[in-house]
């Protein structure tokens, strides 16, 4: 199976790879690829609409998004491209200020052998604990399915037809790249992960998408989106997995990447 870890970076940021780097030291031979980031700051307003679209941002979402999260989303749309130019079965693709807390060939083996077709794996789950509605079993990671994708892009895997989709579906772009994740529904796929989830964010460095927000959050638009939000995801986990199941569904214990403090 044809696979690689794409590490997200901004030239600007070497410090940052280095780092990055350092944390696969102990796994020399995975084959490590460093994608260029978009920043989004630097960016002409006519490179940034060949990917975004303000009107989609209206529809979809509830505040215009920052330089950096315009650069941050064409930085992944850049690691979906890869895998379709490259013709890989799938990528690990890791933001540039990971940590990870595990043993990553087992990982990448277990993801290599999900047993069913699958788009997106979520990997970290550094702020809320979302619920588990459903689970494989498996040794030393189970396919877990949530009942919404965990926040946070710092570590997910994305298939050849994941990667397909989400250019399908997601170019252009209104939201931010984590949000869009938490549609699983609109997209067409599973709200999946291998647990435990063992990478995590450094909070060593500051984050290079966080930045002056100009707009005002639209009180009343972002509490539509929510209940939007809230109801469709219901709705889709009823229809998915049955009232029993969603009864049932859990927060598991994550030792290993439920903190957000760096090491």
């Amino acid at each position: 199976m044809r696979y690689k870890i794409f590490i997200i970076n901004l030239a600007r940021s070497p410090e940052r790879y280095q780092q990055a780097l350092a944390q696969l030291a102990q796994w020399p031979d995975l084959p490590v690829e460093r994608i260029d980031a978009a920043d989004g700051r630097a960016m002409s307003a006519a490179d940034i609409a060949q990917y975004y679209s303000a009107s989609a941002n209206q529809r979809l979402h509830y505040k215009t998004l920052k330089a950096g999260e315009k650069g941050a989303f064409i930085s992944h749309i850049r690691c979906w491209q890869q895998i379709v130019a490259q013709q890989l079965d799938f990528a690990l693709i890791l933001e540039d200020d990971f940590l990870v807390d595990g043993d990553l060939p087992a990982l990448l083996s277990a993801i290599a052998a999900v047993p069913t077709p699958w788009h997106l794996l979520k990997l970290a789950m550094p702020n809320k604990q979302q619920k588990i509605i459903a689970s494989s079993p498996g040794a030393p990671f189970q396919l877990v399915h949530f009942q919404k994708n965990p926040i946070s892009a710092v570590a997910q895997a994305v298939s050849l037809a994941g990667a397909k989709l989400l250019l399908e579906r997601e170019v252009p772009f209104g939201r931010p790249v984590d949000v869009a994740m938490q549609y699983s529904w609109q997209l067409g796929f599973q709200a999946m992960g291998l647990w435990p989830l063992i990478f995590k964010p450094d909070l060593g460095f500051d984050s290079t998408i966080a930045g002056k927000q100009n707009d005002q959050v639209k009180r009343s638009v972002f509490y539509w989106r929510r209940l939007e939000f809230i109801i469709a995801n219901l709705w889709h986990n009823l229809k998915t997995y049955g009232p029993k199941a969603l009864l049932r569904a859990r927060k598991w214990p994550n030792s290993r990447g439920s903190t957000r403090l760096s090491n």
